[in-house]
């Protein structure tokens, strides 16, 4: 129970209090955002600990996950030769209102890292030159690794490529980071390594059974397992589109076959889940598409896959105009989301019901003037107090950069 002195008119203090019952002080607080929330532990000790506990974190995120929101990064265009990102995050848009969508900075990422990858039970992992870094962008908390070092070759070897990977284990609710290496050796030699490093434990560790492939793209997590397209290895040097899919919990790989003409030459598909399951959707430019081809893996055991074309309704055409647009995901609406390949101000996207076949347009206001060419990307983001834990006796979160 909470008790609150109540004062008299007089200015004298009753000796009477109001209770309120701590399952009732938990329903008011899970609803709040996590900014107001931090400030609220500074209220007593017992806020502190109501607040820091992980129950309340997890109710927390639970009602979060009703109302989730949008991260935007794109280059700093002032970070120069040293590169850097800037983090925003945007309401989403309710397609009963009509209301625009308003950005607020989160943070500015200094360093070479590409793009903001999944967002998983509220935290998100990027690579910035050596070190991985695990941020909560609504608390601007991150902690940071080195990557795996693994051990020199004698001879002519070389180190191909080395990539990161972000999951989450919905069971026994653990976010883990693979990394990869592929090792080029003489002719058609090759060695594949896997490391992985689980949250809050003590170090890498290696695993095996690692099938010799090359990443492309950006992962997908669902249901604790960690897609995304790769070149196959199996063929010496000759490399065949597959499907990685990397199990969270028990950390083994599976490949899978993908469908002939289902990647686009020059474009990379995008990952998504559809109806409880994942799905590839072709990402060519929808300027002039009419139509929308899905394929939709229906056994991963077996290697089904099945094939759907979403006929693009004739306002698409209008609503898009002259934008070269790509699709970056789905939003917690259940809709696809399509963005911009050129930017102006206000940022412009598009969404697409899949189910309904309706499509509208919002426009995003209070971002800064980007470069005209840039990677946007865009997040489907719960806010979530979860904080980013080190390695085992390593140092304590650190502060991200706020975004001015």
């Amino acid at each position: 129970m909470k008790r609150y002195n109540r004062r008299k008119s007089s200015g004298t203090t009753d000796d009477d209090s109001i209770v309120l019952p701590e399952d009732l002080l938990i329903e008011i607080l899970k609803r709040l955002p996590v900014k107001s929330l931090c400030r609220f532990r500074c209220v007593s000790t017992s806020w502190r600990s109501l607040i820091s506990d992980p129950r309340f974190i997890d109710s927390h995120l639970t009602h979060s996950a009703t109302r989730p929101n949008l991260i935007v990064s794109f280059p700093d265009p002032k970070a120069g030769r040293q590169g850097g990102l800037r983090i925003f995050s945007a309401d989403q848009s309710d397609p009963r209102d009509g209301q625009h969508q308003m950005a607020r900075p989160l943070f500015s990422l200094r360093g070479w890292t590409s793009y903001v990858p999944q967002s998983l039970h509220g935290l998100i992992s990027l690579k910035v030159g050596s070190h991985v870094k695990i941020c909560n962008p609504s608390t601007r908390k991150y902690v940071a690794f080195k990557s795996p070092r693994i051990k020199r070759r004698s001879g002519r070897w070389s180190y191909f490529q080395q990539t990161e990977t972000f999951g989450f284990d919905p069971v026994e609710r653990t976010h883990k980071v693979l990394s990869t290496w592929v090792v080029i050796g003489g002719v058609r030699e090759f060695i594949m390594e896997a490391w992985v490093l689980t949250l809050g434990t003590k170090e890498w560790r290696r695993v095996e059974g690692c099938p010799p492939h090359h990443k492309k793209d950006n992962e997908f997590c669902f249901n604790g397992v960690v897609y995304y397209t790769a070149w196959y290895l199996s063929h010496g040097f000759r490399p065949d589109n597959c499907l990685v899919a990397f199990d969270v919990r028990a950390e083994s790989f599976r490949v899978i076959t993908i469908p002939v003409g289902a990647i686009e030459v020059g474009h990379a598909p995008l990952l998504i889940e559809f109806e409880g399951r994942v799905a590839m959707v072709g990402c060519g430019d929808a300027l002039s598409w009419d139509e929308i081809v899905m394929w939709i893996l229906e056994d991963s055991d077996r290697e089904i896959w099945k094939k759907r074309v979403f006929v693009l309704p004739p306002c698409w055409k209008d609503m898009v105009a002259d934008r070269r647009v790509f699709p970056v995901g789905t939003v917690g609406s259940g809709e696809l989301l399509f963005a911009p390949r050129t930017l102006r101000n206000p940022v412009c996207v598009f969404y697409y019901n899949l189910k309904t076949n309706g499509c509208r347009r919002s426009e995003i206001y209070g971002l800064p003037e980007p470069p005209e060419y840039c990677h946007l990307t865009f997040s489907d983001h719960v806010e979530s107090l979860q904080p980013p834990r080190g390695l085992s006796g390593g140092s304590q979160a650190r502060q991200l950069f706020l975004a001015a």
